[in-house]
């Protein structure tokens, strides 16, 4: 059974390069608003946090990690977080968040509050900046800036204590000190491990195998917890798919019902039923013709 599971870590990096983006998608779906409140910790006095649409046109870039609307205080922004695992350059990284910025900025008028996590501590960069100022002829063209985080150097303790548990793979990159390397592994493993959702278990071994590649510590993987997730038992890719189906829906239930909110005011919960069963293609359609709206009668057309 081990010789199975060394196996597939070696095809996952063979073949699916893509799959830490994936489990970050997938603990996004369990629970984003933990994961907005862990960042900016004032969101926990939010009255909504919802996901927004990720899969913007951005040419030549990967889709953003996370992108939630949050109404707080009257404040109404965006707060958007981006996770790294391999931080190659400053220059590089302040070009393709303020890409990622103005895209965003392109679709939706709100203020936008950027976040970059950065997980694994870069081997040559010393000095992570987040901010970049632009000046031409004494004249100030631009001043830009996000808030940087580096997850190894928050204490994985703290999270524990938190009980935020949508973070408990993230565990896997943070500060460790007090042990070595696979006494580390070996506590992240067991805590997902005491969890009722075994996708936990999972998404751990994941990020295990994206900080240390060479996959020296399978030994402590036991592939019978491994098995409970459905991540493991359905096929990665397929689950995948239905997951980001079912989660772009639920997105476009709570856009639809929102803005139908913000145009008429509060929704029937009859009306709010019906949208909630809506297909993808239905609701997409709704979000397009919105504006065009005079009053709820002219949506029935959909929802009957």
């Amino acid at each position: 059974m081990v010789l199975k599971w060394r196996w597939c870590i070696q095809m996952s990096y063979e073949t699916r390069p893509q799959t830490y983006d994936e489990t970050i998608k997938i603990l996004e779906k369990k629970d984003y608003r933990g994961i907005a409140e862990f960042i900016l910790p004032s969101v926990k006095d939010a009255e909504e946090v919802s996901l927004e649409h990720t899969q913007l046109s951005v040419p030549d870039m990967r889709e953003m990690d996370f992108l939630t609307r949050v109404n707080m205080n009257s404040e109404s922004f965006i707060l958007h977080i981006e996770f790294e695992t391999a931080y190659k350059s400053n220059t590089e990284m302040m070009k393709r968040m303020l890409r990622y910025y103005t895209y965003i900025k392109w679709h939706n008028d709100l203020p936008i509050y950027q976040v970059l996590v950065v997980l694994k501590k870069p081997e040559n960069i010393k000095n992570i900046q987040g901010s970049f100022e632009s000046t031409v002829q004494d004249l100030d063209i631009l001043k830009y800036n996000y808030k940087v985080v580096k997850a190894y150097e928050i204490d994985k303790s703290e999270i524990l204590k938190e009980g935020k548990v949508v973070l408990y793979p993230l565990r896997v990159f943070m500060k460790h000190d007090e042990i070595d390397e696979e006494k580390h592994i070996e506590e992240c493993l067991e805590e997902v491990e005491k969890l009722e959702d075994k996708d936990y278990y999972f998404l751990t071994v994941e990020c295990i195998k994206k900080l240390y590649k060479e996959s020296k510590y399978e030994k402590y993987v036991k592939e019978e917890i491994l098995m409970q997730s459905s991540l493991y038992r359905e096929p990665y890719e397929k689950g995948i798919k239905e997951g980001e189906l079912k989660g772009r829906r639920e997105e476009k239930i709570e856009t639809t019902i929102r803005l139908l909110t913000k145009k008429f005011g509060t929704m029937p919960e009859e009306v709010k039923e019906a949208i909630s069963k809506l297909d993808l293609v239905t609701l997409e359609l709704m979000i397009d013709e919105i504006f065009e709206y005079k009053s709820l009668d002219d949506i029935k057309k959909y929802i009957q």
